[in-house]
């Protein structure tokens, strides 16, 4: 809530790099139906389709936080 589409295929572009364009074109398709007063195409329908069935399939990349991977360089600490 609160995110625009195409604040979510960002976000999720990040995620999945491999799928960023169509994510895009996702997000400008649901924009065009849902505000643009556009009716939605068969292409478009299955071009999303065709996108959610790739992406049930993929392995997203997550970003490795920096706490996690940083060498633990204090071995101890005196009081």
């Amino acid at each position: 809530p609160g995110r625009t589409a195409d604040e979510a295929a960002a976000e999720a572009g990040r995620a999945l790099p491999d799928h960023t364009d169509r994510l895009r074109t996702a997000a400008h398709d649901f924009d065009d139906v849902t505000y643009g007063g556009r009716s939605a195409t068969e292409q478009s329908y299955h071009r999303i389709a065709e996108l959610d069935r790739d992406l049930e399939r993929t392995k997203p990349q997550l970003a490795a936080s920096s706490a996690n991977t940083a060498p633990n360089t204090r071995q101890g600490a005196a009081e």
